[in-house]
């Protein structure tokens, strides 16, 4: 079977797995705060298991740890969905529960001596810090009906997928990216088909999380660059345009067509660059 079609086969069992979950929510709206979350969950452990296999736990290389992300950030997702008078409470548990999530995957590199302590300590703070700004301000996007939040996160995922590639030079990040925006991306026919479908928080939040620790996974692991760190990071807030006041007032098309056109242009442009970079050193790339 060609790789293409491998990965069509997984991204559509990864997206199955997470729409069910999501139409069960759709269908029972008191239980749509635990199955948004749970479905994107669920899809994204089939997606790794689809490429990578089985992983092991503890994880012997950093790639692992997305699996058990996807598992053990679940508290996260649940909290981001619940009422607006607890909201502090996710706040909190947002900061926390991320600084110590990247303390897992990155404390090797400290233990190495890859990074000195104190460089080491700033980085997984600063990586903690700013995915929990990410998914407080992008979770509220889940709770926006229709198809604009999962193609404006599919698409994301297919630009991030293409950084990671041509500029991290991991093939595998980059199929774990680009296909977890390929599950948010069933969100695109189910917001389309049922009228009030929504993703939910927990699933924008989950995703938004996973995109920050395989991002971060290929600054540290493999060759991405601060700076390709920080344009995806920057990209990764443009969906929440759609929710900006001022665009509030615009037409359901332009509130749509605005993020987008800032996701192609700018996210397009950087992958084209990398591509050019990419193929002039020979087209080499690291296995994970």
């Amino acid at each position: 079977m060609s790789v293409i079609l491998q990965s069509m086969l997984t991204a559509g069992l990864a997206s199955v797995a997470a729409a069910v979950f999501w139409l069960l929510g759709w269908r029972l709206r008191r239980a749509h705060v635990w199955l948004s979350a749970l479905g994107l969950s669920v899809g994204f452990m089939v997606l790794y298991w689809r490429i990578l296999g089985r992983p092991d736990f503890p994880p012997i290389d950093a790639t692992q740890w997305a699996f058990w992300f996807a598992l053990m950030a679940l508290p996260l997702g649940w909290l981001a969905g619940i009422g607006a008078v607890y909201r502090w409470v996710w706040a909190w548990g947002a900061l926390l529960g991320t600084l110590w999530l990247f303390v897992l995957p990155f404390r090797p590199l400290i233990e190495s001596g890859f990074w000195t302590p104190t460089v080491g300590v700033a980085y997984i703070v600063g990586f903690g810090v700013a995915t929990w700004l990410l998914i407080t301000l992008t979770a509220p996007l889940g709770d926006e009906p229709g198809a604009a939040t999962p193609f404006l996160i599919a698409t994301l995922g297919g630009i991030s997928a293409g950084m990671l590639f041509y500029g991290g030079k991991s093939a595998s990040l980059s199929q774990l990216s680009g296909t977890l925006g390929g599950i948010l991306g069933i969100g695109v026919p189910l917001g389309l088909l049922l009228r009030g479908f929504k993703v939910g928080r927990g699933a924008v939040a989950m995703t938004m999380l996973l995109f920050m620790l395989l991002w971060t996974t290929a600054l540290g692991f493999a060759s991405l660059t601060l700076g390709q760190l920080g344009l995806l990071y920057l990209l990764a807030f443009t969906p929440a345009l759609y929710t900006l006041p001022a665009l509030q007032r615009q037409s359901p098309l332009m509130r749509f067509a605005i993020p987008l056109a800032i996701l192609i242009v700018l996210g397009g442009a950087s992958v084209g660059l990398q591509y050019n970079a990419y193929m002039s050193q020979g087209g080499d790339y690291y296995s994970y």
